[in-house]
This record gives C-alpha cells, structure tokens and sequence, in this order.
C-alpha cells in the first residue's frame, strides 16, 4: 500500500523534481547565474596598464628578444650535496586569455601581453637523473590581472614524469595535476585565488614594488607541493622586502623573503635595486622531520638572445 501511495506521489510530483534534480546538478558543477565568474576584461584602455607608458621598460623588453640567465645550482641535504643548472628565461609574448595560451593572431581583442617566465633546472646524480620545467604566464597590466593567467610544472626522472597546471579564472585557480605515481595522481580541482610563488620572480622583473610585503595568503610553488605530497592551497606566510649591501662588490640590493611557518620553509630572492632587476640568487630552505634541505641558485651568466614572439 505505501509503495502504491510512493508511486502514485512521485507521478504526481514528476516535473518538480526533475527542477529539483536540475537545480542540485547545477550547483554541483557551478553552473548556477550566482556562481558563473564573469569574463575578465581583457581590452582594458592602456592608461590603466602603469608599464605601458614607462619607457625604459618598452624599451627593454619590447625589442623581439628574450632573455637568457644561467644560474649554478646546488641542493645540500644533511652531508650530500648535488650539483645541477637553471636556466631562466624570460620573453615577452601575446596570450590568449579565453584559449590559455600563447597567439600570434592579429586579432588582439581576446589576448593580453604577458611577460613569460621558463625555467629549465637539470640535476644529474649517478643513477637518479632529473629535470624540471616551470612556465608562468604573467600579464604586464597587473592593474586588470592582479595574478598569472596560468603556471605549468613539469618534472621527468628516470622512474617516470608529473605534470601540474593552475590557470586563473578570477576568484579561483583551477588546478591540474597528473602523475605516473598513484601516491602523487591528484584530482582536478578549484583553489581560492592567493599569491602564487611561482609568480613572484615574473613580479620582480615587472614592478617589485607591487609584491606583497608582511601577512599574505600565497600557494607554495608547485614543484614544492608536488615533491612533498601536499594539497594545493593557499597558506599563511610572511613576506619582506628589504634593501642589502652585497659584502664585496658593496652594491646595494634587494632581498625579498617569503616565510611559511607552518611548512617550515623559507624562500629568498635577491635581485638589482634598479630595473631591470635581474634575479642574482635565490634560495630555498626546508625543515622535515629534523632534515634541512637547502638549494641555491646563483646567477653566472646574462644575455639577451633572439627567441622572441616570431619564435613562439
């Protein structure tokens, strides 16, 4: 009798919980007119864009050319040491902010001018050989892009490769990840926008003045997060920027410092005081499980070579 009365109800009630049902699978998937973000706008007048009107800047980087630095690499565990190369490069490219990608269409009306960042670190120790790629897509006019449209990572080794992406889409991050290793395979899934760190040396190249100084929320660097095992959020740290006098050459420089207290991990980047602020060094130090580990970056060579927008 109650499955008669069940039927004969859900008969009844068919179409309203089909709109139900709807309903539920459209706030599921963030479909809904309240959760949609609307398109950033990428046409903005250039007076909003501070860089486009600095004309050492212009000058600089709008010649066709990329930028190429070496930097000597070494990683200090306990008593072993590892000895490897980075090398950063830095171009300025037209991207697409619907296709997330690089263009070279002449139509500009859905793309932005980006300052690209490609790091190439190797690292080869006896029989466990490595290398890393890391893209951050940043655009110049930070005004209307507060943040990198999008951050690639790569990592292939002789026991197999990860990948990870995070494309931003105005309140969120979207996030990719992909391994050969079950313990690193993880989900797609949406972050709440925060300070990458993998934006921060794309940051000081355009304007150091606009990285964020004290508390801050900000998402580790990929390859960190992914070389640990650890979920891909924002976290608490404290960020400094601060002049310092090298000891033997006595120019003065900048040093800016990004502590996470929680991660027990320290970052710290000294570049020129005076554009184009190059990138001298960096280094990074973690504590786990009373180990510290500490790599070092240092710059040895710099120079500007012809791998610009023709070559994209």
């Amino acid at each position: 009798m109650n499955l008669q009365i069940l039927d004969k109800w859900i008969r009844g009630n068919f179409l309203f919980l089909c709109i139900i049902l709807a309903c539920l699978f459209a706030v599921v998937k963030k479909a809904t007119i309240f959760q949609i973000e609307k398109p950033t706008n990428t046409t903005a007048p250039l007076e909003d864009n501070p860089l486009a009107k600095d004309q050492a800047f212009q000058q600089y980087w709008n010649t066709g050319l990329s930028e190429l630095n070496t930097y000597e690499l070494t990683q200090t565990m306990d008593t072993s040491q590892q000895k490897g190369q980075i090398q950063l490069v830095f171009t300025m490219v037209d991207f697409d902010t619907k296709k997330r990608m690089q263009t070279t269409s002449s139509d500009k009306s859905a793309s932005t001018t980006v300052l690209k960042q490609n790091l190439i670190q190797k690292i080869a120790s006896g029989v466990y050989e490595y290398s890393l790629t890391n893209s951050t897509f940043t655009p110049t006019n930070y005004v209307v892009f507060p943040h990198a449209l999008k951050v690639d990572y790569a990592k292939q080794n002789t026991r197999g490769q990860e990948y990870s992406q995070l494309n931003w889409k105005g309140q969120t991050f979207l996030y990719e990840g992909k391994s050969d290793f079950q313990a690193k395979a993880q989900q797609d899934t949406s972050v709440k926008t925060a300070w990458l760190e993998d934006e921060i040396w794309n940051r000081i190249r355009l304007n150091p003045q606009t990285l964020p100084d004290g508390e801050a929320e900000m998402i580790p660097s990929l390859e960190y997060l992914r070389s640990t095992n650890q979920k891909v959020e924002a976290i608490s740290c404290k960020t400094t920027l601060e002049e310092k006098t090298d000891s033997l050459s006595k120019q003065v420089l900048k040093n800016y410092t990004i502590e996470y207290p929680e991660k027990h991990r320290k970052v710290s980047i000294v570049f020129e005081a005076q554009f184009p602020f190059k990138i001298l060094n960096w280094e990074y130090t973690t504590t786990e499980n009373g180990k510290v580990t500490t790599t070092v970056a240092r710059l040895v060579q710099s120079k500007q070579v012809t791998v610009g927008r023709s070559q994209k």
